[in-house]
């Protein structure tokens, strides 16, 4: 019988074998994962207000990662409020529709409340429509139309 654990990951995780975890794992083109590091996830933590989380299938004791998500507190500068920024939420291509995604949500929901957040905000690609089905799912209170720009820098 498979369980589902979600984790916050905090600096005193074993950081190097967690993103070696990460770079073993299935991911396809959807996810965009690059090579992960215990020393690139140290400095992403050791920054103010950011949250890493992880989700773990588990079966007979053995826990298998099946998605990962990353976000950050922000505050407003005129009125003290604060929002979770979701900036990824990724699930292993050989895990989807086990409720991974859906597990990882909730953990961030709970966290950005029990942080004192007013609102959580995560955007998507508007030709991604299988997060966009997901996210709408989760039944948002707001779904806005948004246009993105990316400038790369030399």
């Amino acid at each position: 019988m498979k369980n589902m654990k979600v984790d916050i990951i905090s600096l005193d995780d074993n950081l190097q074998d967690l993103a070696e975890q990460i770079n073993q794992s299935s991911w396809d083109d959807e996810n965009e994962v690059e090579d992960y590091s215990g020393a690139a996830l140290q400095a992403y933590l050791e920054k103010e207000d950011t949250v890493f989380i992880v989700c773990y299938l588990v079966e007979n004791d053995v826990q298998t990662l099946a998605g990962m998500s990353s976000g950050r507190i922000e505050q407003k500068p005129y009125n003290f409020s604060k929002w979770l920024y979701i900036d990824e939420v990724d699930t292993c291509s050989n895990h989807r529709q086990k409720g991974v995604a859906t597990a990882m949500m909730e953990t961030l929901l709970k966290f950005a409340k029990d942080k004192g957040c007013e609102e959580v905000w995560l955007g998507t690609e508007t030709d991604n429509l299988v997060a966009r089905r997901f996210y709408e799912s989760l039944d948002p209170d707001d779904i806005d139309d948004v246009i993105g720009y990316t400038f790369e820098l030399d």
